[in-house]
């Protein structure tokens, strides 16, 4: 079908929704004429006489089904041109389907589908022009011929439609494959985030796939899934290297504060790496759990090492205060001892001393009073022995008290 034949085919369609205009507009004039004849009479003869102009002349109409036309022999639609009666449109319309149907075989269809689309719509708003007192069995014939016409365009669309997005899906699996082929695990370590990229693109492109195919929508499925697989498992181990640098890094500043910190505090943080090991275990490989399992066995040896130092150091410690403590007693119960003597010589000195000697005596009594009060403090006094001294102190108060009122 020519350029020029697609433009006509083009022009009467809107002609002929311009006529169906044109007959609803006729229809209410004569409805009018009904109702006033003499009145209106000249306005409805104008109105038919237009409305017959504007109709395509058979001419341009049969110029629209001839698919090897000489475009230079066509000549445009002529308005002026007058329409054929009821009976003569019917029967042209009648042989144009017939024409169509013998000349647009499904060859022809199948490489020219959106001319055939065109002439389909073309034929079937030709067919509402029809008017309503055409012969029954006539319209009939019409109708099926369109009909006709309109399954052979249908299945010959639908499976060209079904062929197109068949290639689509081999076009993108193919695709997929060439990905899958390009990005081993190895290439996917080298350059994993060229490969996410890739698969990402894939993915947006396959929400744009066709719809309607099971077959092909498994497989992309399967060889996508294999895909994200693949990166998963690369990208994990990606992660779980840096995450084993970072627990060695752990381990060594561990072993370097071993000298310098003490047990409770590198403790804690062993029990720390143990549970970043813990967590990284399933992702690491046999040789990496190797040797973050070697180097904790080396923290463990070192705290062992720590510890036993420790509890050493805990015990001679512990000896030393235990020590101290009982020198502390020794020398505070000799002390005490010698305390409780002075005591009692100064009270013999009272009995022959002079009020005279009041003062000098008096500020003996405080050195001794203040000796008191510091022995007393230490628990190395028993509650009976500072009851005593308590008494020898009031009785020395006494003494002094005596003296001096004698001054």
């Amino acid at each position: 079908m020519t350029e020029k034949t697609i433009n006509n085919i083009r022009n009467y369609l809107k002609s002929v929704e311009e006529e169906q205009k044109q007959i609803e507009e006729r229809e209410k004039l004569l409805t009018k004429v009904d109702e006033k004849p003499d009145a209106e009479e000249p306005a409805a003869s104008k109105t038919k006489a237009d409305s017959e102009e504007s109709v395509v002349p058979e001419k341009a109409v049969e110029e629209t089904v001839e698919p090897g036309e000489n475009v230079e022999s066509s000549q445009p639609v002529e308005e002026e041109e007058k329409m054929p009666d009821e009976v003569e449109f019917a029967e042209d319309l009648l042989n144009k389907t017939e024409i169509v149907l013998k000349r647009y075989s499904s060859a022809y269809i199948n490489q020219n589908i959106e001319n055939s689309q065109l002439m389909l719509e073309f034929l079937q708003k030709t067919f509402l022009l029809l008017p309503y007192n055409t012969e029954f069995k006539l319209r009939e014939k019409i109708e099926g011929n369109i009909a006709n016409f309109k399954r052979l365009v249908d299945a010959i669309s639908s499976s060209k439609a079904k062929a197109d997005n068949k290639k689509v899906l081999e076009d993108y699996l193919q695709d997929v494959d060439k990905a899958l082929r390009r990005y081993s695990k190895l290439q996917i370590e080298k350059g994993h985030e060229k490969a996410q990229y890739e698969y990402n693109m894939l993915l947006e492109r396959k929400k744009k796939l066709p719809v309607g195919n099971p077959t092909y929508e498994m497989v992309v499925s399967k060889r996508l899934s294999e895909f994200e697989k693949r990166i998963r498992e690369v990208t994990n181990q990606i992660n779980a290297k840096k995450e084993c640098e970072v627990i060695e890094l752990h381990i060594k500043n561990f072993l370097g504060r071993s000298e310098k910190s003490d047990f409770e505090t590198l403790y804690g943080e062993y029990k720390q790496l143990i549970e970043e090991y813990r967590i990284l275990e399933e992702k690491m490989d046999k040789n990496e759990i190797a040797s973050v399992k070697n180097s904790l066995y080396r923290c463990k040896e070192k705290l062992e090492k720590i510890k036993s130092k420790s509890q050493k150091e805990l015990r001679k410690k512990h000896v030393q205060e235990e020590q101290k403590k009982k020198e502390e007693y020794l020398g505070i119960r000799t002390f005490w001892n010698e305390y409780i003597t002075d005591l009692r010589l100064f009270v013999e000195t009272l009995k022959t001393a002079s009020p005279n000697q009041y003062f000098t005596l008096y500020e003996k009594y405080s050195g001794m009073l203040e000796v008191f009060y510091n022995l007393v403090r230490n628990d190395m006094i028993s509650k009976e022995e500072s009851q005593q001294a308590t008494h020898i102190l009031e009785y020395l108060e006494t003494e002094l008290e005596t003296l001096r009122k004698n001054i």
